[in-house]
């Protein structure tokens, strides 16, 4: 039996919810705006689907043929949505984690929007998702579990790359994927089992809501300028490091007559600079470890505990990085960058300081640079 007080109330809440989200531009993150676009995406199918369901609802059961035509389509729109949300986890999760997403990766969830959406445009003439009685009642068929069965999956992939990249040795205490997945398995389930009421929507909801709070949590960890992390993460993954008595593989880099740019060609240039090697830096290590701005111009590297190269590579890989965005730039100056770095083990000298020791390594090796080129800083 359908309990419309219930629906309306809960629908509600859900709007709500995604409204006040929405106008205080809690989905914009600074300098992710890939997520931000996710989030809003998220964020606008559950207004929709907040407000649709409701009306599906309500006309349930009802008699005519416009009872019977909004029946078809909204439910059609919810399951629309509903093809929507997970890729859009996904994307959001892998972006976030791992800094990008591969494009066997976006194949596959294209594909599966288009099976799911190709399925519904199959259902408005004939009946294989849901139906609709004479009486104009809604009922389910069994390619209706289908949907749900590619929810649960998107939903545990999400887990996955949460806990693969915590394998990897990646501190990411601020970003708890369960605060996204429990609201929604909840909804899930009850209205999947118990039906007549409206549980999925608001409930997710509620995870959208969580996913951007986290996500504003973790400001505090990233860099204005760069959108790299900074040295208040540095300091978590040191704590955490030292704590589990694992080593850690590190690296500073100290950016080569930057000075230069700034006084030469303008601190805005010197601000593009910086970006310029974020991304140089972002490209190379990708998902097998994490940049930090620690000040300045000087950055640092972790690598997680799974990657595969040594740090003598990255420094090569970088080096030749550095080189290919010189070889098709159109800047008048030249990116370098003096690094050094290696592998350590924290929890046996209570007073070692990681960040002075790959400092020492940077200088030396920043040393033979100036001995080569002559010139200061």
């Amino acid at each position: 039996m359908i309990n419309l007080p219930s629906i309306y109330s809960a629908n509600v809440i859900g709007l709500l919810i995604m409204i006040v989200l929405l106008l205080s531009r809690g989905w914009k993150i600074q300098t992710k705006n890939s997520e931000s676009k996710n989030l809003l995406i998220l964020i606008i199918a559950v207004i929709i689907a907040c407000v649709v369901d409701p009306i599906v609802f309500y006309f349930d059961g009802r008699p005519g043929a416009l009872a019977r035509y909004i029946i078809l389509l909204g439910n059609t729109v919810l399951f629309s949505l509903n093809a929507i949300l997970g890729p859009a986890y996904i994307t959001l999760i892998d972006r976030h984690i791992n800094e990008h997403q591969s494009f066997r990766q976006r194949l596959f969830l294209y594909a599966i929007i288009f099976l799911e959406l190709f399925l519904l445009f199959v259902n408005l003439f004939k009946p294989i998702i849901f139906g609709i009685h004479e009486n104009n009642e809604y009922y389910r068929l069994p390619l209706y579990w289908l949907y749900v069965i590619m929810e649960t999956i998107f939903l545990l992939y999400g887990q996955h790359v949460y806990y693969a990249a915590k394998r990897r040795g990646r501190f990411l205490s601020f970003f708890p994927t369960w605060q996204f997945l429990v609201p929604i398995t909840i909804g899930m389930l009850g209205q999947s089992f118990f039906y007549g009421i409206s549980l999925i929507w608001p409930c997710v909801g509620v995870s959208v809501c969580c996913i951007a709070l986290s996500l504003q949590n973790e400001n505090i960890y990233l860099d204005m300028l760069t959108g790299t992390f900074n040295r208040f993460y540095l300091n978590e993954i040191i704590a955490s490091t030292r704590k589990s008595g694992e080593d850690i593989s590190a690296m500073m880099l100290d950016m080569n007559g930057f000075k230069s740019i700034n006084d030469t060609y303008s601190h805005v240039e010197g601000d593009n600079a910086l970006i310029a090697m974020t991304e140089i830096l972002n490209r190379v290590v990708c998902n097998n470890g994490v940049v930090i701005r620690f000040a300045g111009d000087e950055f640092i590297i972790i690598l997680d505990k799974t990657a595969t190269h040594s740090i003598a590579e990255y420094k090569d890989y970088i080096n030749k990085a550095i080189d290919h965005y010189n070889s098709i730039s159109d800047k008048p100056y030249k990116l370098s960058a003096s690094m050094g770095g290696g592998t350590f083990n924290l929890s046996t000298n209570s007073d070692f300081d990681l960040v002075s020791e790959i400092d020492k390594l940077m200088y030396a090796d920043k040393a033979l640079y100036y001995q080569k080129n002559n010139r200061r800083k």
